[in-house]
């Protein structure tokens, strides 16, 4: 469908004009004729609009935002479908936008930037009550009318487009530079928090004219959001009261659990800090479900089917033949909402920067250099023989063999946290699910669960059978799944929320490593060359022929990936047909991880890395050059963690 034109008819509505134009197509001013009132109509684009799963899901998100009933929201009349089309329609609002106001006359007065930052707030509690996170709070987003009444659009509906789609549409993220959270960048889980950040970030940019971390290009934003520490406003708006300075600064804390507990509380403050209320008494939290910390979750009952965990290792499977770019600045080394870019696109309403294109994966950045697998970017002493790392919510949290508390290091620049929760003795695996930490420990088997959010250890261990030793844990597909070696070996399901072992599954074949997705847990065999397949549904054991002692195994990229030690190679498993195939690694092979749109194997003989691309089912360039005898690994975002037991350090490799 072509663009409209004013006195174009278009679904009983007469077009007036455009309102504006965004990632998700064009807004258009019109008149519903049946009622005679004016409409915001918005067409949504047709490469979104022609995808089935966005069309299914397009609805049931439609609902959610319009469930969102608050005067600093603006109302969803409708949505519909014409001629193919897919549109919107919302109370037209007459005024202007927050970012057509500052760009015209410069920073507003702080106590008026407060008070539109409030109105703001009060519709993101709103939202997060309901369980939506926005995930695009910017200037061009808020509406003003008479008398600076704030209104918040695009809920639940932006910002989602690459979820909705299968999280791999070409041409990369829909999203703003200037107002985007950390964790958003690093591609981890972003909650209720990552629209506090964003608020800040709004706030700065009201009183000073222009956003917190506005540098000369995307790679810089990236890395400024990142890491340097957030400006002064003060020094970009005279007269700025320190207290009004303070909110600024805690909002744009890099690490979520430093920053308000939510939107309102940040609202509530910044009026106090301009001398419109007193101090509020008491901050809480609001946000619900999924705009909840991880360890606010309700965890789905084990006997339902599963949605998507927070951490979960395994990526959903990509749409077929979408080509997914790849983010080769090695510098900043991080991922953009999970989806690697050269630089940011799809910018919604240009608040951020130009549109720009990807690279292919494996390409160069530099046209005359060849492509590198990664930058071995820190080394970190930790002691103590780490046989194992999960990174989640900007921790890197590190199990060791001869302690039996825990070692938290911040990411990405690997300082200590002051928590250490006690696991218990001979800890042997950990894994992040659920919203807990999961860690097992094999002197008195147990799993232990340690809250994200709270750092501290959740009830009592969950005893399991002693048959045998702990070997590992995966979490997903209905349950926290634990392998136990022994004669013959098992497996065992506990429920995350009640924490009691709801099924046991012999495995004849003994269990060396297991990993769980694609609606199976998929077992190393410890006596045979092979990986089960046990079919979470209904029990059926699937055996899968690989190569000679498998030691690892990782669940990723629409695949199965099987370390093979005993001939150096990987084993890749089709998720749906099971066809295996053979890639050479490095000396050694062990552990294996899957993130970033790559996969990882950490090669103990010759001590290195080797990174594999999954489109092409081919090694990326040499190995990277790491510890003695890398044991354990975890991918988040941009970043690899590995550990190396006899040097007693772990390390980060960009990529």
């Amino acid at each position: 469908m072509g663009e409209l034109k004013p006195g174009d008819d278009f679904a009983g509505h007469r077009v007036t004009g455009v309102a504006g134009r965004g990632g998700m197509g064009v807004v258009y001013r019109a008149v519903q004729l049946a009622l005679d009132r004016p409409v915001a109509l918005k067409l949504i684009a047709p490469e979104l609009a022609e995808d089935p799963s966005f069309r299914e899901r397009f609805v049931r998100e439609s609902r959610l935002a319009a469930a969102i009933d608050h005067p600093n929201v603006i109302p969803i009349y409708y949505t519909g479908e014409h001629d193919g089309a897919l549109y919107i329609a919302m109370r037209y609002v007459e005024g202007s936008d927050l970012r057509t106001l500052v760009r015209a006359g410069g920073g507003l007065d702080p106590a008026r930037a407060a008070h539109i930052a409030a109105q703001v707030a009060s519709a993101l509690d709103a939202a997060h009550e309901r369980g939506i996170v926005h995930r695009d709070v910017k200037p061009a987003n808020v509406l003003l009318g008479a008398g600076d009444h704030a209104y918040l659009t695009d809920f639940g509906l932006t910002k989602r487009i690459a979820s909705l789609s299968g999280s791999t549409r070409t041409g990369g993220w829909v999203g703003t530079l200037g107002f985007v959270a950390p964790e958003q960048i690093r591609g981890e889980r972003a909650d209720a928090r990552a629209d506090v950040y964003a608020l800040g970030c709004l706030l700065f940019y009201m009183v000073a004219g222009s956003a917190p971390y506005a540098r000369d290009s995307d790679e810089a934003t990236l890395w400024a959001h990142l890491n340097d520490d957030p400006p002064s406003l003060g020094a970009h708006a005279e007269g700025t009261p320190p207290a009004l300075e303070a909110v600024v600064r805690r909002a744009l804390a890099k690490d979520p659990d430093d920053r308000f507990p939510s939107a309102g509380d940040l609202g509530r403050a910044a009026l106090a800090a301009v001398g419109h209320s007193e101090p509020a008494r008491a901050e809480r939290r609001v946000a619900t479900g999924a705009a909840a910390p991880a360890e606010a979750e309700t965890v789905a009952s084990p006997d339902q089917a599963l949605t998507v965990p927070a951490d979960r290792s395994a990526p959903a499977p990509p749409r077929r033949g979408a080509r997914r770019p790849t983010w080769i600045w090695a510098l900043a080394a991080v991922p953009v909402l999970a989806l690697a870019v050269v630089a940011a696109v799809a910018l919604s309403g240009g608040d951020g920067g130009p549109e720009t294109r990807t690279t292919p994966a494996g390409t160069t950045a530099a046209a005359d250099g060849p492509a590198t697998a990664g930058t071995l970017a820190r080394t970190i002493e930790v002691g103590g023989r780490p046989n194992g790392v999960a990174a989640s919510g900007g921790l890197l949290w590190v199990l060791r063999a001869r302690s039996d508390r825990l070692t938290a290091l911040r990411t990405p620049n690997g300082r200590r946290a002051g928590f250490r929760p006690e696991v218990g003795s001979l800890p042997a695996a950990l894994t992040t699910g659920f919203g807990r930490l999961w860690v097992v420990n094999q002197s008195e088997p147990a799993l232990v669960a340690i809250g994200l959010r709270s750092h501290r250890r959740i009830g009592d261990p969950v005893a399991l059978p002693s048959e045998g030793k702990v070997v590992g844990v995966a979490a997903g597909e209905r349950g926290v799944w634990v392998g136990i070696r022994g004669d013959p070996g098992l497996i065992v399901r506990v429920s995350p929320s009640t924490r009691r072992i709801m099924a046991q599954v012999v495995m004849p074949d003994g269990v060396q490593d297991l990993a769980v997705g694609g609606g199976a847990v998929w077992v190393l065999g410890r006596r045979s060359n092979t990986v089960t397949r046990v079919d979470v549904a209904t029990g059926e054991k699937r055996p899968v022929i690989v190569g000679a002692d498998p030691a690892g195994v990782a669940v990723g990229e629409n695949a199965v990936w099987v370390t093979n030690s005993g001939e150096d190679t990987v084993s890749r498993i089709d998720l749906g047909s099971l066809v295996t195939r053979k890639i050479g690694v490095g000396d050694g092979p062990y552990r294996v991880a899957v993130g970033g749109d790559t996969v990882w194997v950490a090669n103990r003989n010759d001590s290195t890395l080797t990174r594999i691309d999954p489109e092409t089912n081919r090694r990326v360039a040499e190995p990277v050059e790491v510890g003695s005898n890398p044991f354990a690994l975890d991918v988040r975002g941009r970043q690899v963690w590995l550990t190396s037991p006899p040097d007693g350090t772990v390390q980060r490799v960009d990529f």
